[in-house]
């Protein structure tokens, strides 16, 4: 393997990956962009523009680009968790957008249960370097994930992505589930430092082949869901909006954006099960 890591001058992300590397041996080159490395991260980036997240802050450091395969990985969890298994733990991982001393971009149900030992290694790496706090997020699969990290301390806020109700839970996600297993992990998400639930109102797809938004009763039924399997009607609840342009399902792609104000009567009813509901602001 050959590596080149693009970086910026004062990145304590940057560090950790680089402390990672001499760690383990790995041979790599440095392109820092605020100093010497600006003209090759200007090309790299050009070359690269469709692989390469950019937020509101600009681009997110560190770049790990495995020049002998053509693999690029962005972002500190990415970076740490190719360098642990190569490519077999990249479905945990995205390129976060928290910064300073937090990281996202961690989903336990992401990947395949069998590697959940690669993937707690590789939270460890992270939480015990420079004292970094995660954020992980989980639709409830994976459980067995979850206990492991609530027992180990590794995670400071955990968000559950309530899909939507009990009965519909596996259409949502496209494959049959046992719903026992995401009523584990809602009990379970109640007991990590902080913690909030959160639904998208997003699209369902019918036997006739139809799509239809999820309806307000079905949330409601959701917020019942959480209170059953919690034993609580005050945990944080956030009903989010569908944004078409973020969904990588196209069949989705022409679905119309649904506006914010829509959401208050989906607030309503879920507020029958779970008293601190908020929408997303557009």
């Amino acid at each position: 393997m050959s590596f080149t890591i693009y970086t910026a001058t004062g990145c304590t992300r940057c560090k950790i990956i680089k402390q990672l590397m001499h760690e383990r041996g790995i041979v790599f080159e440095e392109q820092d962009m605020k100093a010497e490395g600006k003209e090759a991260f200007q090309k790299f980036y050009a070359a690269n523009r469709k692989a390469i997240f950019r937020g509101p802050d600009g681009v997110e450091f560190p770049l790990l680009h495995d020049t002998g395969v053509g693999v690029i990985r962005q972002g500190i969890g990415a970076c740490v968790a190719y360098l642990y298994g190569g490519g077999k733990l990249d479905s945990f991982f995205s390129t976060g957008t928290l910064h300073k001393e937090w990281v996202d971009g961690i989903h336990v149900s992401g990947g395949n249960p069998e590697d959940a030992e690669g993937f707690l290694e590789v939270l460890r790496y992270i939480k015990k370097t420079n004292n970094m706090k995660l954020q992980v997020d989980t639709n409830g699969l994976n459980s067995s994930i979850l206990e492991q990290i609530l027992a180990e301390g590794l995670a400071d806020v955990m968000i559950m992505n309530v899909l939507g109700p009990r009965e519909l839970y596996s259409k949502l996600l496209g494959k049959e589930v046992d719903t026992t297993e995401i009523e584990k992990s809602l009990s379970m998400v109640t007991k990590f430092p902080e913690y909030k639930f959160q639904t998208t109102v997003s699209p369902v797809v019918h036997e006739d082949g139809e799509i239809s938004y999820l309806t307000t009763k079905e949330v409601g039924n959701t917020a019942k869901f959480i209170a059953e399997a919690t034993g609580s009607m005050k945990n944080p609840y956030l009903i989010k909006l569908f944004k078409p342009k973020d969904c990588k399902d196209e069949r989705f792609n022409a679905v119309e954006a649904m506006a914010a104000e829509a959401l208050l009567p989906y607030r309503t009813a879920a507020r029958a099960h779970q008293v601190f509901v908020e929408v997303e602001k557009a």
